[in-house]
């Protein structure tokens, strides 16, 4: 037997192979090598009563596997709803990624309970409870490890609990989805403006698609973000979307740790317009047509007035007010030290308040007030 040429031989066993079966050996390997490194950014979770290639509706829990020793082979049930009928667009709609945001959470819960397959054409996968352990607990953050699930994508597959639901988010649903609706409100310390959040995306188009969809959301305001205005939005699930190919968009309607009958409306008449902008859902629809939404900018990083000192802060002023600068934001009164005078905070820029605090004790470092600008009055102010 001829010794085999080195072009001929590979590292199966050393074996000498045609050069056919070498060419499909090899476009085997590389499929498989790069299937399994796709499949290591997802945990081994497992599914529980839900396919989302079945057609129909079905409802399941995402199970993240989860050890204590209350029960050694737990896993954290994350409900999700699917709904699939004939072809069409893949569309995620998610809330609870903070556990302490309601609106959302009710807008979905509601969603799937009443949506059917013969309202849908294509699919649409709904996550209420994403961030499940904080949800259940009513906090931002999990009570299991502390997970900011806002903070954590694109998550690690063998990582802590709230980096396993990130990864899974990211690599298991939105990157089947063609687009993806994130659902917020202010949680327990703040209040927020209803608004549509757009971080935008470079590429003009996507974009354009990303607008459209904020208007049909119709909040009384669309924010829209500098990708990179903030450092922590790589780690966020709108550009976790983004990096997996959706057009995803994000809301907030309300906040300081509770729901009110005008915002889960809200959320609920623009969660159906946005849905049927996307193209899933089929017939007509009772939702009142979209107000005409202000769209504002928050290019900076530098858009927030800070508490300086502890103490309780007096707000001068609420959401959706517009401020100058000189304007007085608020003080902050040390009831601590007899006699001492309260600490007055003023704005620095020409704005409207999207956030403002809550909570009245606050600690140095605390979030008082964020500011977006108009893009007219913006665009003069940087000239």
């Amino acid at each position: 037997m001829d010794k085999a040429d080195p072009a001929d031989v590979d590292d199966f066993g050393g074996a000498v192979l045609s050069p056919a079966w070498r060419h499909l050996f090899l476009a085997t390997k590389s499929f498989c090598n790069a299937w399994n490194e796709a499949m290591a950014d997802i945990p081994n979770v497992r599914l529980v009563g839900i396919d989302y290639d079945r057609q129909g509706k079905s409802h399941g829990y995402i199970g993240i596997q989860h050890s204590t020793t209350r029960s050694c082979y737990y896993w954290l049930p994350l409900p999700i709803t699917s709904i699939r009928s004939g072809s069409g667009p893949t569309v995620l709609v998610m809330s609870g990624i903070h556990g302490d945001e309601y609106e959302g959470q009710i807008a979905l819960s509601r969603l799937a309970a009443e949506l059917q397959p013969t309202d849908v054409a294509g699919r649409i996968l709904i996550l209420p409870m994403a961030n499940f352990p904080a949800a259940k607990a009513g906090t931002r953050t999990s009570p299991i490890d502390g997970g900011d699930l806002n903070r954590l994508f694109p998550g690690e597959a063998n990582g802590s609990v709230t980096q396993q639901i990130a990864a899974y988010v990211e690599h298991g649903l939105m990157s089947i989805s063609d687009f993806v609706i994130d659902l917020h409100a202010g949680g327990s310390s703040i209040m927020h403006v209803a608004a549509a959040i757009v971080v935008a995306e470079a590429d003009a188009l996507r974009f354009q698609q990303q607008m459209d969809l904020a208007e049909a959301f119709g909040a009384p305001y669309t924010i829209v973000y500098a990708s990179r205005s903030q450092p922590h939005f790589g780690r966020i699930a709108l550009t976790a979307s983004a990096r997996q190919g959706a057009i995803a968009i994000g809301a907030e309607l309300g906040g300081a740790g509770s729901a009110t009958s005008s915002s889960i409306s809200l959320a609920e008449q623009a969660l159906v317009r946005v849905l049927r902008r996307t193209g899933i859902l089929a017939g007509t629809s009772d939702a009142p047509p979209p107000t005409r939404t202000q769209i504002l900018s928050s290019d900076r990083p530098d858009t927030m007035t800070w508490a300086m000192e502890a103490g309780l802060f007096e707000p001068s002023v609420t959401v959706g007010s517009e401020v100058s600068p000189g304007d007085l934001a608020g003080r902050i009164h040390f009831v601590d030290s007899p006699g001492r005078p309260s600490a007055e905070y003023r704005f620095d820029a020409d704005g409207v308040v999207t956030v403002a605090r809550f909570m009245t004790q606050v600690e140095r470092g605390d979030c008082l007030y964020r500011i977006a600008f108009k893009p007219d009055a913006h665009q003069k102010g940087h000239r």
